[in-house]
């Protein structure tokens, strides 16, 4: 045998286990980033000790042991229902999730209501050719105006996405006390 190839396979043993060594490493990971995927739910392991809900309008991550009270109310305000779920802090942040809906179909809250869809209607027609987000789905704050200082909002766009996430947060900060699996909440739309 060539002295120098046997030198060669002595030397290059040692690195080549040095190799299956991580890649073995590196496999044994593999289960734990498959955890990480959605459930059907959208529920998902998270950050230990924290709740975190992700939307197509943001993202609120707050510490577990920082939420001071959970509610889920509804109230009439300028001529619409709003449905809210707030997600109160010992911190100077808070969450507000809500969905909006005409107070009463037909009724004097809502005589304008045919208009105002009408004129929607043709709003999505031109953001949808100049490829720019649909301002009427964002949270509008006027200030000095705004009572919502120091809260982050976010404007759901279905009903039962607030349900959810107020089932989400209550079962893993009340009930779980976090010591739940699924303490994140991904509710986004598909990409397209």
């Amino acid at each position: 045998m060539n002295p120098s190839l046997h030198h060669f396979r002595h030397r290059s043993l040692p690195l080549l286990g040095g190799f299956c060594a991580v890649a073995i490493s590196a496999i044994s990971f593999l289960p734990i980033a498959s955890f990480a995927q959605d459930s059907d739910n959208g529920e998902q392991a998270g950050i230990n000790g924290f709740w975190e809900v992700e939307l197509d309008g943001g993202r609120f991550v707050v510490r577990l042991d920082t939420i001071s009270s959970v509610s889920e109310h509804q109230y009439l305000v300028d001529g619409a229902r709003v449905y809210e779920v707030t997600v109160d802090t010992t911190g100077t942040q808070a969450a507000r999730f809500y969905f909006l809906e005409p107070a009463t179909d037909g009724g004097p809250l809502s005589m304008g209501q045919a208009a105002l869809d009408r004129a929607k209607e043709l709003a999505k027609t031109v953001t949808a050719r100049t490829g720019t987000d649909a301002v009427w789905d964002d949270v509008i704050k006027i200030y000095p105006d705004t009572t919502h200082a120091r809260t982050a909002e976010y404007r759901l766009q279905d009903r039962d996405v607030l349900k959810k996430i107020y089932d989400h947060v209550h079962r893993v900060w009340a009930e779980e006390r976090g010591k739940g699996k699924s303490n994140k909440l991904r509710i986004v739309s598909p990409e397209e």
